[in-house]
């Protein structure tokens, strides 16, 4: 009864953010960085050129806002996809697996002993667990999974709520970049741009708090890693605008 109140208290602990911790950070990021590329193109074309009237603000919304939903959905859907057919490989592999240790047991119990001897059991310790094993073929056949071909079992994630917390918080962070061309009413486009990059700081260093918070690891790491990595990308995106406008 103990253990199964520890359990249960554990995967209380567990909230939603948690779980989809990964899906926040990666959706959030590429939002970010795939937003302010599109303002980071129309700025620098405008900037590079000294032609800022050709950057409007409702060609900025237009396309920015384009770009955002639609790369959400896309993201969204593609992880939904990419969790779907993680589990579809993992169901098969295990019924593989299954299919030998039934058909062909003696091999199988070798290469477990022999995994086993490579994380450092004598062979007789091996194999005393290996007989334990046998008693319960579901766990030898999570102990093959994990420790012989080395996949990790999806089968306990959700692939549409996995795809949606990729959407939102592509949708959520990736907004930011636009909000200056949304609620400003000068149509500067260096004053405009100058808050779309405070803006896109300010994003960064709010998943890098929410990796800090969740994660638990040092705040001054967390910050510096997730706002080093985003501003390489928004440079870069800034860069190419440049570039191709010139």
């Amino acid at each position: 009864m103990e253990n199964e109140t520890k359990t249960a208290d554990d995967k209380a602990q567990v909230s939603p953010l948690t779980e989809y911790f990964k899906e926040v950070i990666y959706g959030g990021i590429d939002g970010i960085v795939t937003t302010f590329a599109v303002v980071a193109g129309f700025s620098g074309a405008a900037l590079s050129t000294d032609a800022t009237t050709q950057l409007t603000f409702m060609v900025v919304l237009l396309f920015g806002l384009a770009n955002l939903f639609a790369d959400a959905a896309s993201m969204g859907l593609g992880n939904f996809l990419s969790v779907r057919s993680e589990k579809d490989l993992y169901k098969v592999t295990r019924t593989r697996e299954e299919r030998r240790i039934r058909e062909n047991p003696e091999k199988e119990i070798q290469q477990t002993v022999n995994i086993m001897m490579e994380k450092g059991f004598s062979e007789s310790d091996a194999k005393t667990l290996v007989s334990v094993y046998q008693k319960n073929h579901e766990y030898w056949v999570d102990f093959i999974m994990n420790h012989k071909l080395e996949m990790s079992d999806p089968r306990g994630t959700n692939p549409a709520l996995t795809g949606l917390a990729t959407f939102l918080s592509f949708l959520t962070f990736g907004a930011i970049p636009l909000l200056p061309f949304i609620f400003m009413e000068t149509e500067i486009a260096d004053v405009a741009f100058s808050y779309s990059l405070i803006g896109t700081f300010i994003a960064l260093a709010l998943l890098g708090l929410l990796k800090w918070r969740v994660v638990g690891v040092n705040l001054y790491s967390a910050l510096l890693e997730v706002m080093v990595v985003g501003g390489v990308a928004a440079v870069l995106a800034y860069y190419v605008g440049t570039y191709f406008a010139g």
